[in-house]
């Protein structure tokens, strides 16, 4: 029987079941619209440049793209630029030669190679630094690429897709992105919605992931619970959906999901709420130095404040450039995406 799934090259493809990709269920009109889109940019074998925040599913869409096109049944290679050593960045990507840097004892493949005939996600490629961007630009001009310490190219048949919070643009307004890579990488661009502007899908993404978490059990919701994740603001998307519903499965009683059991975070003080609007040069006093020895602030506020205002500064020095900023703080990207996350830190427009 012939396959409803044709190539590029002619034919049609087959729609994206709502089901088939839990992340992607819903039948809200924002992911009709993306599934749709993802159908036909499938069909194409042009770069695309996906655009969404964490944690709402852009390797997920990367991976239904490859899926539907004519490449599925190669290689599917996904990177995080933000989370490689700039030092090692050439030679996660391209490869190296045996003795190129101190302990490259063997020749070693890169994820360029290892993506040959499939499809290479460069997941927050607007962390790539500059000066790799000019190399990354030649290797998808020339569709070779030359491993380091190497003197040779090699040829390459590779799908980009890359991923990014913001979109490219921002970073070419900023300088911290080239504007001849932007061109390459931004053919087709991609938006995916936050799951705040789709919480109508939220009970087929919860049936779809606690399936998928406990497939042998029959879990239920109970009716408080879907109201509940209706009134969270959500910062970390689809994915902090689905650490809410696997904590929830520890604390469920007889295949009952409760609100407590979600473990939903308290509504953010109206105080913190001013904090974050960042009014400069605001300043709250330490804990107990009121007026009479009366707590003016909070322990747990004046610490909210203080690590708000360190995250800024770095980021304000790196000009908001991720990698850079988590490696002057000492942390990693994941860890400073999730405290921009639980301060509601975004980054400034434009």
């Amino acid at each position: 029987m012939p396959s409803s799934r044709t190539g590029a090259a002619g034919g049609h493809l087959a729609p994206i079941a709502k089901d088939s990709i839990p992340q992607l269920s819903g039948s809200s009109a924002a992911m009709q619209a993306l599934r749709a889109q993802i159908v036909r940019i499938a069909a194409s074998g042009a770069p695309v440049a996906i655009r969404g925040e964490s944690g709402s599913g852009k390797e997920l869409v990367a991976r239904a793209i490859h899926a539907q096109g004519a490449r599925a049944d190669g290689p599917f290679v996904a990177v995080n630029c933000g989370a490689i050593p700039e030092g090692l960045m050439e030679a996660e990507l391209f490869g190296c030669r045996p003795g190129a840097y101190t302990g490259a004892l063997h020749e070693r493949q890169g994820l360029f190679q290892a993506a040959d005939g499939g499809s290479l996600l460069l997941d927050e490629v607007d962390d790539v630094p500059l000066a790799m961007q000019v190399k990354l630009l030649r290797a998808l001009q020339e569709r070779r690429v030359r491993k380091l310490g190497g003197s040779t190219d090699e040829a390459v048949d590779v799908r980009i897709l890359c991923a990014s919070q913001h979109g490219l643009a921002r970073g070419v307004a900023a300088g911290t992105f080239r504007q001849d890579l932007y061109y390459r990488l931004n053919v087709i661009e991609l938006a995916v919605p936050p799951l705040r502007e789709r919480l109508g899908d939220l009970p087929a993404l919860c049936d779809a992931i606690l399936a998928r978490l406990a497939p042998r059990q029959d879990m239920h919701l109970a009716p408080a619970v879907l109201a509940a994740l209706a009134r969270h603001a959500f910062p970390g998307n689809v994915r902090e959906l689905e650490n809410l519903l696997e904590r929830a499965l520890a604390f469920a009683d007889g295949g009952m999901i409760t609100v407590d059991g979600l473990g939903l975070p308290v509504a953010v003080p109206a105080a913190v709420t001013a904090l974050n609007a960042g009014l400069p040069g605001r300043q709250l006093p330490l804990p107990g130095m009121g007026h009479g020895g009366a707590p003016i602030v909070p322990l747990q506020l004046f610490l909210l404040q203080t690590e708000r205002e360190m995250i800024l500064q770095a980021l304000a020095q790196t000009r908001y450039h991720r990698a850079r900023a988590a490696r002057q703080l000492g942390i990693s990207v994941r860890q400073l995406r999730y405290r921009m996350q639980k301060l509601q830190l975004r980054e400034p427009p434009g």
